[in-house]
């Protein structure tokens, strides 16, 4: 499988900073500015930006997923003392389990366990695509 080709820009550019506003988005918070010169050094400097924006999505992924983990706990706990406060037949295992089942879907998304809920899964189907149709 042919790697994934973004970033083509850096490797076709001149020297450019990325420290301004356009380019920090790319590299993500907090990023030094890196001098960039045409040759090897670019191909490198590129590969570390995609890393690092690798990286800061995958922790916003975590976070989300662990909010969504600790809500639910709590909230599935406050349900839990309520039934039991209340007279009649318990019912809080309906949303328990209700929830728990989107709670693994998300799970699931988040430590990628399910191929095509990953953000890199369409670029490297539709290269696939690509090259079945180039073979015929």
């Amino acid at each position: 499988m042919r790697p994934v080709r973004r970033r083509r820009h850096l490797l076709a550019s001149g020297p450019m900073t990325t420290g301004d506003r356009r380019t920090d988005m790319r590299t993500g918070k907090g990023s030094e500015p890196v001098e960039l010169h045409p040759g090897v050094g670019v191909r490198e400097a590129a590969r570390q930006i995609e890393a690092e924006q690798w990286a800061w999505r995958r922790v916003q992924a975590l976070r989300a997923f662990y909010t969504h983990l600790t809500v639910y706990a709590i909230v599935n706990f406050v349900l839990l003392i309520v039934d039991l406060a209340t007279p009649g037949a318990p019912w809080f295992f309906y949303p328990l389990l209700g929830w728990g089942l989107g709670l693994g879907m998300h799970a699931a998304q988040t430590f990628e366990r399910l191929p095509w809920f990953t953000r890199d899964w369409e670029q490297s189907k539709v290269e696939e695509l690509i090259e079945e149709r180039l073979r015929e």
